[in-house]
């Protein structure tokens, strides 16, 4: 496992679906500016809230763009019954549970009057 910390915003390691064993750890001031952090980037499939503060975890779990939301763990994906995907580059269906068969299906309505 690799961890880089104390990456900027901006740069490339913070901005990319790095996939591996790989960690990301960028400083932040307050609340706001984690959140703005955390969507700054055009990818959103999973992140992390680490904080004590139950008020918090849900603000964050609220405002953050991704997927999965993982509070005070990371990776406790559930069994097949909860739903996983992204948003925005990461990706817009879900695999797992019901959410999952929405992606195999097709709507169709058809009105018919008799008479």
């Amino acid at each position: 496992p690799t961890l880089f910390r104390d990456v900027p915003p901006d740069h490339k390691l913070a901005q990319e679906e790095i996939f591996g064993p790989v960690q990301v750890a960028t400083p932040f001031e307050s609340e706001e500016e984690a959140i703005k952090i955390a969507n700054g980037t055009d990818y959103g499939l999973v992140t992390g809230v680490w904080t004590r503060d139950g008020g918090c975890q849900m603000r964050m779990a609220k405002a953050i763009k991704a997927g999965q939301i993982f509070i005070n763990n990371y990776g406790a994906g559930g069994g097949v019954e909860l739903p996983f995907g992204g948003m925005r580059k990461s990706g817009f269906g879900r695999e797992k549970g019901f959410e999952a068969l929405y992606g195999f299906s097709v709507l169709k309505t058809v009105a018919v009057r008799h008479g």
